[in-house]
């Protein structure tokens, strides 16, 4: 009874009730049966017979109140064992008396109450102890201890009652036909038909424990299992199913052949010859499900038996491609990333080197693409490459290689097809697609593109060689004018390496102060008074000699050696004009480079008191392209500098970016009319206008206008009645160096050698 007990507590909820109901009925008949066989064996003074109606309501009774007295126990609580101890033990003495009350022949006459109740008592004692150990986690204890505990109390139970009844012959009953013989062969039936209910109680305790347990390890298992004999399904689990996508039940797949499930890549048959582990695809199913599966033969049910495993592989391998499709894509546009670029271009040219074939290899850089993030964020800024990557895959073949390399950079492999003008038509697809989706005047966030070319084999005979040149003619693109194409030549490089050591030499030049500063004079336009001058950098090249500005300054903005270069002539010429007259300023021009730091306005602030210049006594020259650098950062520190005392002074005005709001919002000490309108003025009515709308607007604003760039007497009487206040140009004086004596002449010398 407590192993059937024990078996509840294991199997699932849905078979208790037939496990308790087992434990009841053998526990229930075991306790009749020992009370029946007890009273078989009683030998009074006369033969007994039993009414088989009330003995074998007794049984009902015994079965009834163990399964109750059990249902109580397994609450698993204190209480409830109590209770579960007090039903039992009162369905023994009910079992009991009924019992009694089976016999013909003998009544009971007399009753020891107090052998009765101390009797219950160590029955419900015991029965509870019983019930307590059951639940124990010692082994030994969760069987055998509580089966002879209420042994113990059944047998204390009925013989205490029997020794406290009294008998009598009751002879109104015949005892006719209660015989030896016949008690003998009850107690054999009754021994026989216990101990039989009890071994196939055990028996199928074990069984059920293996059968349910294998079967549950199957269940559990990843893999699908299938037991196969004679080429047919006899066995599996659930998750076989699954796998090989079966629409039915599983015990619908007994008799199956594996044959028509799986389809082997290997060729071979499922259940043929092979060692370790095969791949498979299903028969009839989804042809995306990637499988694996293995065979083994083992002995099942005493014969041979083969067990096919089956396991899923496809979320393992769609991780595997996602996976490898992120180490070689750029997870933003999808495209090809760097490492797979560089795979595809080494094939690319293999193919073509055996084929005696070209390629081209195309370089591509977004143009304004900085401020289209600048402006609108970095979220809009992937919308736009996203854009991108479509035109280009739009634009190009299946066999080429389109691959997002960097920020705004592309790069395109372009096979199979005559070059160059298979390149030169692709370049002109992508310009026109640009041109289309990208439209400035409906676009806001609009973008161009400069692209450069490289051939194989004419530019390069590997990888590296191509890209080395595609990317020299994407350079030449940009600085030629953006938005263009340009085709990689011999030239392009020899002035790139060029551009490359004069960079070089030039940073060396820093270092070695070889830079020098140059002033020229600022005047008043009617009078050609000096007001000031303004610092300009010269480097003289042991080589090359003078190398005007318009060469090195660009390249120094490019390599970043602008702040250094800047800040050297910001002291320079700070300290050279603390020597001056106090009325004359010195004008530093500032490039744009050097104001996206954002410490500028702080170092120029540690110059002025490096130097002990006045701050009103220094003008810096900016563009108006600084404003667009990042307007609110550009704005607080014009603010900075002007609220110290630094004059801000507006150059080449007219020209570039300019924009009247910018006059409207800050409060610039100074208009430079660029020299290009000053020198057209005199055959450009034009040009002239300009420059008198220009002066204009400066004196209805209140602030001076410079005109620079002027080369004659005839354009400085002009600017002076068109309203120019101040002038600049070789009319007054070439750059040169300023002395104390020069500062302090009202006229520059070279302005008076002119005149004369």
């Amino acid at each position: 009874m407590f192993l059937l007990l024990r078996r509840v507590d294991e199997c699932a909820e849905a078979r208790k009730p037939l496990w308790l109901i087992a434990a009841a009925s053998v526990g229930g008949l075991g306790i009749w049966a020992t009370h029946f066989v007890a009273m078989l064996a009683y030998h009074g003074s006369i033969a007994v017979n039993f009414d088989w109606l009330v003995t074998g309501l007794s049984a009902l009774v015994a079965v009834g109140g163990v399964l109750e007295s059990l249902r109580l126990a397994s609450r698993k609580s204190l209480v409830g064992s109590i209770l579960a101890a007090v039903v039992l033990a009162g369905t023994v003495a009910a079992m009991h008396f009924l019992g009694m009350m089976a016999m013909q022949g003998l009544t009971r006459q007399a009753y020891d109450f107090s052998m009765l109740i101390g009797a219950a008592v160590f029955a419900v004692g015991a029965f509870w102890l019983a019930y307590a150990g059951q639940r124990s986690g010692i082994r030994g204890l969760r069987q055998v201890a509580p089966g002879l505990l209420v042994s113990a109390g059944i047998v204390v139970l009925h013989f205490s009652d029997m020794a406290a009844s009294s008998f009598v012959v009751d002879a109104t009953v015949s005892t006719h036909g209660a015989d030896d013989a016949s008690r003998i062969w009850l107690v054999g039936a009754i021994c026989s038909i216990a101990a039989i209910s009890a071994c196939g109680s055990v028996a199928a305790v074990v069984l059920d424990r293996y059968l349910t347990d294998l079967r549950g390890m199957t269940e559990a298992y990843i893999e699908g299992v299938a037991i196969v004999r004679d080429n047919r399904i006899i066995d599996l689990n659930a998750r076989f199913r699954d796998i090989v996508a079966f629409d039915g039940a599983v015990s619908a797949m007994t008799g199956m052949d594996p044959e028509k499930l799986l389809l082997p890549v290997d060729g071979q048959k499922v259940l043929g010859n092979r060692e370790g582990i095969a791949e498979a695809t299903l028969v009839n199913g989804p042809q995306e499900r990637s499988l694996e599966f293995a065979v083994r033969t083992v002995e099942y049910r005493g014969r041979p038996t083969q067990v096919l495993a089956v396991r899923d592989l496809t979320a393992t391998r769609q991780a595997q491609r996602q996976i490898e499709h992120l180490a070689n894509h750029d997870p933003l546009t999808g495209l090809a990333n760097r490492t797979l670029l560089n795979l595809r271009l080494e094939r690319a040219i293999s193919v073509a080197g055996r084929a005696d074939a070209s390629l081209a290899v195309m370089a591509l850089d977004l143009d304004r693409f900085k401020a289209v993030n600048d402006l609108f964020g970095h979220s809009a800024g992937d919308q736009v490459l996203k854009t991108v990557a479509a035109i280009l895959r739009e634009c190009t073949n299946d066999v080429d290689t389109v691959a997002r390399i960097g920020g705004d950079e592309f790069i395109i492999v372009q096979v199979g097809q005559s070059q160059p003008k298979a390149a030169e038509q692709l370049a002109k697809n992508i310009q026109r697609a640009f041109k289309r989706d990208f439209n400035p005047h409906t676009n806001p966030m609009s973008v161009g593109v400069s692209i450069g070319v490289a051939l194989y084999p004419d530019d390069g005979d590997n990888g590296d060689a191509l890209r080395h040149c595609a990317d020299i003619a994407l350079y030449r693109a940009k600085s030629t004018g953006r938005g263009i194409t340009a085709s990689y030549s011999t030239e392009m490089d020899q002035e790139l390496r060029e551009r490359r050591r004069m960079e070089a030499e030039l940073r060396q030049a820093i270092r070695r102060k070889r830079l020098r500063t140059a002033f020229q004079p600022l005047v008043r336009a009617e009078t050609g008074a000096v007001v000031g001058y303004e610092a300009l950098l010269r480097w003289h090249h042991p080589e090359l000699g003078e190398v005007p500005p318009s060469v090195f300054i660009p390249i120094a903005e490019e390599s970043g050696a602008i702040n250094t270069m800047g800040e050297w002539v910001l002291r320079s010429a700070c300290r050279a004009a603390a020597q001056w007259r106090e009325e004359l300023s010195v004008a530093v021009n500032v490039s744009a480079v050097q104001f996206r730091r954002r410490n500028f306005a702080d170092r120029v602030f540690a110059v002025l008191e490096e130097t002990g210049l006045a701050a009103h006594r220094l003008e810096l020259e900016i563009t108006e392209s600084v404003l667009l650098q990042d307007e609110a950062l550009s704005r607080e520190m014009l603010h900075a500098l002007k609220a110290h005392g630094v004059r801000i002074v507006i150059d080449d005005f007219g020209t570039g970016y300019s924009s009247l709001s910018n006059l409207r919002t800050f409060q610039f000490d100074k208009i430079k009319i660029d020299r290009s309108f000053i020198a057209a003025m005199s055959e450009d009515k034009h040009a002239r206008a300009i420059v008198r709308s220009i002066a204009d607007l400066g004196r209805n604003i209140n602030v001076p206008v410079l005109a620079e760039g002027v080369e004659s007497k005839e354009q400085q009487d002009m600017i002076a009645a068109d309203g120019c206040t101040h002038a600049q140009g070789y009319f007054f004086g070439r750059p040169s160096e300023v002395t104390e004596a020069q500062a302090g002449n009202v006229v520059s010398l070279d302005s008076a050698k002119r005149r004369a």
